[in-house]
């Protein structure tokens, strides 16, 4: 698994970091958004963690290139206006599993965003519905078909007995 973060404030750059790469995700890390995008192109990303006034209006562009790379991509946005990108991204962009405020916590980001990953993978792997089989509509009687095509069928000695 690929993880691509891109933030500005080092410290929180560095934490998540290193907490991807403790549960075996591997980690690119970035503050500039042509690096990022280059990671994008370049790379099968699988969860993209985006603080949003890193990339400001170019936000839908790289979520839409990460989208079109791997539609099974789980992305997670720290936004200062949670409620407002809520209601103007998530119709939009299907990869956007969590939305969070800048005060909430690296650890609880991170395993947000991996849980959302593991469900993401462990669904693209079933089916969407539920496989029906459905039962045919004729199911035909051997045994009865048998027994009327024997009845049919005698065996006639003369062949002329009937037409008297």
């Amino acid at each position: 698994m690929q993880a691509l973060i891109i933030d500005r404030e080092a410290a929180r750059l560095d934490h998540c970091q290193i907490a991807l790469m403790n549960a075996g995700v591997h980690v690119t890390g970035t503050s500039s958004l042509m690096v990022a995008e280059t990671c994008i192109n370049r790379m099968k990303v699988d969860l993209l963690v985006i603080e949003k006034t890193c990339v400001g209006d170019a936000l839908g562009d790289t979520l839409g290139m990460a989208e079109d790379r791997n539609p099974y991509l789980v992305s997670v946005l720290r936004t200062p206006d949670v409620g407002a990108d809520h209601d103007a991204l998530s119709a939009h962009f299907p990869s956007l599993h969590c939305i969070l405020g800048q005060d909430v916590s690296n650890t609880v980001a991170i395993k947000l965003g991996l849980a959302s990953l593991r469900s993401r993978v462990t669904q693209s792997a079933r089916p969407a519905r539920p496989v029906k089989v459905a039962k045919p509509v004729f199911e035909p009687n051997l045994d009865a078909a048998r027994a009327a095509y024997a009845a049919r069928s005698k065996p006639v000695d003369n062949i002329f007995a009937d037409a008297v």
